[in-house]
């Protein structure tokens, strides 16, 4: 059994896309590429840092910036296109690497409200 749960902590850092689904899900009325272009310097103004970034298929990795807690706390950040008005839905799915969010329930709620200032949800 600890032989499974080391494994999945593994394949959702090989593949933060196996995170999809598994967070906090807003649409927004702004297109892909505002939001996208927001997104890093909206992270690290409330102190979150973008580790890998993938625009093609739509994910960010973020990390607690300076986090003393060391786990390797993480999350996935997904921006996809919804319609043909130009509007977004984006997910925040907080992923610990022990299976477990220990300092990263909030990230959802920050992330969304932080960019509710910006942008209008649909």
């Amino acid at each position: 059994m600890v032989a499974l749960s080391a494994a999945a902590g593994c394949s959702s850092v090989s593949d933060p896309r196996a995170e999809r689904g598994s967070g906090v899900i807003v649409s927004y009325a702004a297109p892909f590429d505002q939001i996208w272009g927001a997104l890093p310097e909206l992270l690290k103004e409330i102190g979150f840092k973008v580790t890998q970034q993938n625009p093609t298929e739509g994910y960010m990795l973020v990390e607690a910036a300076g986090s003393s807690y060391g786990w390797g706390d993480s999350a996935t950040v997904f921006v996809e296109r919804i319609g043909t008005k130009g509007n977004c839905r984006v997910e925040v799915a907080p992923k610990g690497t022990l299976g477990v969010n220990l300092s990263l329930g909030d990230w959802p709620k920050q992330i969304h409200d932080r960019l509710a200032l910006r942008f209008r949800r649909h």
